[in-house]
């Protein structure tokens, strides 16, 4: 099925995520946050900033490896957020 279940909570886009794969091994449990893995790591990087797990140095290098071309497309609050890693 190709209906929109769930949304990219690092760029908002709606995507499909199959509630069948739950249930079996071969599921991507990356598929609940994001709607690509590249997007999920932005969401451990900022996720792990934001509890404290993480400082804000450790962050900044891990952001540095990850392809932020499309900054511009994602929800504000992570533009937000990804902006006072690396400006702060």
């Amino acid at each position: 099925m190709d209906y929109i279940n769930a949304h990219c909570a690092i760029c908002g886009a709606g995507y499909h995520v199959c509630q069948s794969c739950l249930e079996t091994r071969q599921f991507k449990p990356w598929r609940t946050v994001t709607d690509t893995v590249r997007h999920y790591k932005i969401y451990s990087i900022l996720h792990d900033y934001e509890i404290r797990s993480t400082d804000r140095q450790a962050a900044r290098d891990a952001l540095a490896d990850c392809d932020l071309s499309d900054l511009n497309t994602y929800l504000p609050e992570i533009q937000a957020g990804i902006e006072e890693i690396l400006h702060s």
